[in-house]
């Protein structure tokens, strides 16, 4: 049976997952005014993406290892939250000085694509170890929660990624969604915040 706090960890990988394809499906809305919507494009930025993940995932495991905290992962949620925001502010300004730079054309959108993106997908990726970390309760059981974490997430991944393409682009403008997007996040890290402060993060 399913503790409490596996319920809000699995609560988070699954959005948090949700959130980073939904970030990638509206990148390519992002970049296509000064970069159109080619296959460089969409190659920079799976590209950018599975190197934060990759990334995420090394950098999530040590410090999940060093800080096994609800709060630590509020942390990481509240500053990937936090660059996803700022997204809506500067990709207009930042992506016409890049396209007007004399730089060869796929250089300039896989330095783009790192720029905006790189840094929020590297902390989301963060997310999984640290979901592993605090569900799992005995060594024997970390092959089970290790694949039920990535089984979650991954579903939140195509929930984001189905939600942001057939509906949320149709209602909502890419700047909006961006803002939910970064919403979420705070939400998920205010719930961790919470949970921890009432002392039961290792419940």
């Amino acid at each position: 049976m399913a503790r409490p706090l596996d319920l809000l960890v699995y609560g988070v990988a699954f959005l948090s997952g949700g959130v980073l394809l939904g970030l990638e499906i509206v990148a390519s809305r992002i970049l296509a005014p000064y970069f159109g919507n080619s296959v460089y494009v969409w190659g920079s930025l799976i590209s950018v993406f599975l190197l934060a993940l990759s990334i995420g995932y090394w950098l999530g495991g040590v410090l999940a290892d060093r800080r096994p905290s609800l709060g630590t992962l509020a942390l990481i949620l509240v500053t990937a939250a936090v660059f996803i925001l700022v997204l809506p502010l500067v990709y207009l300004p930042v992506g016409r000085f890049i396209s007007e730079l004399d730089l060869e054309f796929r250089f300039s959108v896989l330095l783009i694509s790192v720029l905006f993106f790189l840094v929020p997908s590297v902390l989301m990726g963060m997310v999984s170890p640290f979901a592993i970390k605090l569900s799992a309760t005995a060594l024997e059981e970390i092959g089970r929660t290790s694949g039920r974490v990535y089984a979650i997430s991954t579903l939140g991944s195509i929930s984001g990624a189905l939600a942001v393409s057939f509906f949320l682009i149709q209602w909502l403008g890419t700047r909006a969604i961006v803002v939910v997007l970064g919403l979420i996040l705070l939400v998920l890290a205010l719930l961790c915040a919470v949970w921890e402060g009432k002392g039961s993060g290792k419940a």
